[in-house]
């Protein structure tokens, strides 16, 4: 054997044996490789890591920048010390849709502790896109979908996006997720959350500024106006959301995140109020609509994104909110 043809074959030995210890190690520590193979999962595996989650937050980006549940406890306290400590968990994430928001529901289902389920309801949230670690059934099966499926067998094949630079970069939350609230996305908030570091509350918080418009279920007309097909398919796709929650003994309860009030066009403030009323009409919870407010954009990073002390200030209005739903009826 040529000198050339001995180092492919030591090239080529030495990769399969790379890809075998690969493949081994992704069996022995799938559950890790499957939750850092997208953001949803990866909150599910980091919610999981806490020992006690009273309140839980859903939703997208607006959600995960706009709530930490360590400032919504701690004003929790003061405002209503006889709750004791209610701890939460922000589970929401970027690019997060309905129909990503109704897969992951049901990996809550374990979770006997949960008591209040906060859901985020604004318009990228309302796009009924499916999930994508849920399978689509196929029509046919082909040879081909055969041996798609056999592929798919190989866990470094069917995990491969876990092996992508971004979401590698999500395994370290995985390991110190039980210090981490859900709303820090950068390493440096992470690392000040597993240090112990904790933010400082809303200055100045004033409750009347941030009371938001509530949409009651009693509220919404019995003969509702005919809304968007697709919209009442969202009503109803959000009311089976929220009975769920109600048959594990978990409240629900809608929130439109703030939005600057340097821009009126938003969906939230005009096509989709209708929608507010239907969803509290089928889902019988309440709609806490803060997107109505007219609030400072020194609170926000962008539009409808919330910088830290617009967190701050968020998190407080909706532990002021929270009191009504964690008090015993």
């Amino acid at each position: 054997m040529s000198k050339a043809s001995a180092r492919l074959a030591w090239f080529v030995a030495g990769l399969l044996i790379l890809l075998a210890a690969l493949e081994i190690f992704e069996r022995r520590h799938s559950a890790i490789i499957v939750a850092a193979s997208h953001r949803g999962l990866t909150k599910v595996a980091m919610l999981e890591l806490h020992p006690r989650v009273d309140v839980v937050f859903l939703g997208t980006s607006r959600t995960q920048d706009g709530v930490s549940p360590d400032l919504v406890t701690r004003a929790l306290q003061s405002v209503a010390p006889e709750l004791g400590e209610v701890p939460g968990f922000n589970a929401a994430f970027t690019g997060s849709s309905l129909g990503a928001l109704i897969s992951l529901v049901p990996r809550l289902d374990d979770r006997r502790d949960i008591r209040v389920a906060v859901i985020e309801l604004s318009d990228p949230q309302i796009f009924n896109e499916p999930a994508p670690w849920d399978d689509t059934p196929r029509a046919t099966v082909t040879l081909e979908d055969r041996l798609a499926d056999a592929v798919q067998r190989v866990h470094v094949i069917r995990y491969r996006k876990a092996l992508l630079a971004g979401n590698l970069g999500r395994l370290p939350s995985l390991f110190i997720g039980a210090s981490l609230g859900g709303w820090e996305t950068k390493g440096t908030e992470q690392a000040a959350s597993w240090l112990g570091h904790r933010e400082s509350r809303a200055t100045g918080f004033d409750p009347a500024l941030w009371k938001p418009a509530i949409v009651a279920p009693g509220s919404a007309p019995s003969a509702p106006e005919p809304i968007d097909p697709t919209l009442a398919e969202v009503a109803a796709q959000l009311g089976s959301l929220a009975r769920r929650f109600e048959n594990r003994g978990v409240k629900a309860v809608f929130t439109v995140p703030p939005l600057s009030a340097s821009v009126r066009d938003m969906p939230e403030r005009q096509g989709l109020r209708a929608l507010f009323a239907e969803v509290a009409r089928r889902s019988g919870c309440e709609v806490w609509d803060f997107a109505a407010l007219t609030l400072p954009d020194a609170y926000f990073r962008d539009v409808s994104h919330l910088n830290r002390e617009g967190r701050a200030q968020y998190s407080e209005a909706l532990a002021h909110e929270l009191v009504r739903l964690l008090k015993p009826s």
